[in-house]
């Protein structure tokens, strides 16, 4: 299960949860403290995962699910629980038309920039062996994360084969295949310390080229 699917998994448990703690007694208040606790906890949990879905602190749905987590609710407190669980609907009818992918391969890109970028310190301080193996992981979770979002099989598949079947669909060039092999040599023998096996260079055009793919390919 991706973690695209575990997210809408995790949204729509929250959904059906808020079904039977939104309900109030004859005059709409909660009927207890029991409740009260239960909507509290809810709305925690919901906040959790609109804020694992958008790491920005001004994305809209975040500033909107902590408007209402951060209100004093009292006993209306299971009226803020039907609020935001109509905010993760529609979070729901986004994440169908491909929201919660395109977020989750910006987070992605985030994260690999910021490893590049510790290899990137290393080619400075001429340490070819670290650089090689961060850029070599890196490529290889990138191309792997393109292969998922363009529907291609990439589990026990090797990188030669997967470069392939991307050629072959038009993902990436002839030229580009090439470069991508380059890549893939410097994470198989970076990852089976083969040090003599590949050049500095290689490391450093791994890593360019891993940048290249991000910004193509998950950074949109």
């Amino acid at each position: 299960m991706s973690v695209e699917e575990k997210v809408q998994q995790r949204l729509a448990g929250l959904i059906e949860q808020s079904k039977s703690l939104s309900v109030g007694n004859q005059n709409d208040q909660c009927v207890g403290g029991t409740q009260r606790a239960d909507c509290s906890a809810w709305i925690t949990a919901a906040q959790n995962a609109v804020h694992l879905v958008f790491a920005s602190s001004n994305a809209p749905y975040r500033l909107k699910a902590d408007k209402i987590a951060g209100a004093n609710h009292g006993f209306m407190i299971h009226q803020a629980v039907r609020e935001l669980a109509s905010v993760l609907q529609s979070m729901v009818v986004d994440a169908n038309a491909g929201l919660l992918a395109s977020v989750a391969n910006q987070a992605r890109a985030e994260t690999f920039d910021d490893f590049l970028d510790h290899a990137d310190a290393y080619l400075k301080e001429t340490r070819k062996n670290e650089a090689g193996v961060i850029a070599g992981v890196v490529f290889e979770d990138t191309l792997r994360q393109i292969c998922r979002n363009e529907g291609i099989s990439e589990k026990g598949q090797n990188l030669d084969g997967l470069i392939s079947e991307l050629t072959n669909r038009g993902e990436l060039s002839g030229v580009k295949a090439k470069r991508a092999r380059v890549a893939a040599h410097v994470r198989t023998k970076a990852s089976h310390a083969q040090w003599d096996e590949y050049e500095i260079e290689d490391a450093k055009a791994t890593i360019e080229f891993t940048r290249e793919l991000i910004a193509a390919k998950l950074d949109k």
